[in-house]
């Protein structure tokens, strides 16, 4: 299997080094080759030299990508185009991931029967949503704006789709039905 790890990030240099930090600490077996692809969606801030610095650390771990269309549908799908791997996980700019997350989010793709997988997402401590905000139902709208994903910790058949931050897919899914929409 071979995996590219996407991060899509604007303006965010300041959270995004530690992001990429914990990729670099991923832990995977030997056979496995992955890859982090960082895709700058026309930061103006230092972003660009905070990744240069991660390829220059890890040359073979991380690559670096400029995507001037504003949008990040846009730089997803450039992403996708760019990625070597089989197998595209996705990850966000502000999130630090455990030293084996790549590795429990990818293992069921080992699997022929399924094209993708979503993994718990929890928003940041301490963290307080507003009083108006509710994130206690499993479907609504405050749970999507917290990036609460939640369905519990038992492997089970996705009926939704997972949030942005910890979700894998066959790259195989993306040329047959097409990358992100880029009217959002």
């Amino acid at each position: 299997m071979k995996i590219t790890v996407i991060v899509c990030t604007y303006n965010r240099c300041h959270t995004l080094a530690q992001a990429l930090n914990s990729l670099a600490a991923q832990t995977m077996p030997e056979p496995v080759e992955w890859e982090v692809l960082v895709v700058d969606n026309n930061s103006s801030d230092q972003t660009g030299e905070v990744v240069k610095d991660f390829c220059r650390r890890h040359p073979s771990r991380f690559r670096y990508l400029f995507q001037s269309q504003s949008g990040k549908s846009h730089a997803l799908n450039m992403a996708i185009r760019e990625a070597r791997g089989d197998v595209l996980a996705f990850t966000d700019d502000d999130v630090a991931v455990d030293p084996i997350w790549l590795y429990n989010l990818t293992v069921p793709l080992d699997d022929d029967n399924w094209a993708g997988v979503g993994g718990r997402t929890f928003p940041g401590q301490p963290f307080s949503p507003p009083r108006w905000l509710s994130i206690e139902e499993p479907y609504n709208l405050g749970g999507a704006l917290c990036a609460l994903f939640d369905l519990g910790d038992k492997p089970c058949e996705l009926r939704r789709a997972p949030y942005g931050t910890n979700m894998a897919f066959r790259k195989a899914m993306f040329e047959k039905y097409g990358g992100f929409r880029l009217d959002l």
